[in-house]
């Protein structure tokens, strides 16, 4: 599998390892090191890899949370790329996580990245999102939280519509956690280096995630958190930290991107 020959979107999953590596993640950095990649004309800086490490922070706590509340439960990672997070999150005995991607990263993450330690709980699968027949294979018998992490902004409005009420219908109770962005962070996404590389378009603009539970009966939103009001960009770069709060002044730009936590 060339990595160069994955679509623009599936391109994406290089800048989340990118960052991590920059972050820390020793197995992302191990990663990083074997693939014949082109990672420097993605120019994953540490403004770059400081607002991915948020946004992981974020879900991985949610993750933990639900995990929590439901020891018998499932964990499913739609759009999983190279993602560390089953190495660096710990699961119980009655815990199956199953990571999905479409084939061409599932033979890629195969061939570079290991099974985490609770192998027997651990399924990675080749399947679409957006495949309503694929959605329905999955197994449903248990509360899930479903992990949907750079990947809705890239869909279509419809396309992310569908999506989140097939998930809905078929699994029986549980929540989804994903980011979505507005029409200014299309406005901007050509001067973000590791979204021009990839070539990847933002589609999917959003502001309101209220809006959401009209998609579904039953949905409700929990949480909504726009980046520049997390606790932890005190700890980005002063140039980050200075850009996010100007963002935090102005209505749409507040707004630009969110990180979501829904239930089902």
């Amino acid at each position: 599998m060339q990595p160069d020959t994955l679509s623009s979107t599936e391109q994406t999953l290089f800048v989340t390892l990118k960052a991590r590596q920059l972050l820390g993640d020793s197995l992302a950095a191990a990663v990083v090191e074997q693939i014949d990649y082109d990672f420097d004309r993605l120019q994953v800086g540490s403004l770059v890899a400081g607002v991915i490490g948020l946004r992981s922070a974020l879900f991985d706590k949610w993750i933990r949370d639900f995990l929590t509340r439901h020891s018998h439960a499932n964990v499913i990672h739609l759009a999983c790329g190279l993602d560390t997070r089953p190495h660096r999150i710990s699961w119980g005995d009655s815990v199956r996580w199953i990571d999905v991607d479409l084939p061409d990263v599932v033979d890629l993450r195969r061939e570079f990245m290991p099974e985490p330690a609770r192998a027997n709980q651990y399924s990675l699968m080749a399947g679409s999102a957006l495949d309503s027949a694929f959605i329905q294979s999955l197994q449903n018998d248990r509360p899930t939280i479903i992990v949907i992490e750079g990947l809705v902004p890239y869909l279509t409005t419809s396309e992310g519509e569908a999506m989140i009420a097939d998930l809905c219908r078929h699994f029986k109770t549980g929540e989804l956690i994903f980011d979505i962005t507005n029409w200014y962070t299309t406005l901007i996404e050509r001067l973000v280096g590791s979204i021009k590389h990839t070539k990847a378009k933002l589609r999917w603009m959003s502001d309101k995630p209220k809006n959401l539970e009209k998609v579904h009966p039953g949905l409700t939103l929990l949480e909504a958190h726009p980046l520049c009001t997390l606790d932890g960009v005190r700890n980005l770069p002063l140039g980050g930290r200075i850009f996010l709060w100007l963002q935090s002044l102005i209505p749409f730009t507040r707004y630009s991107a969110q990180y979501l936590r829904l239930a089902f």
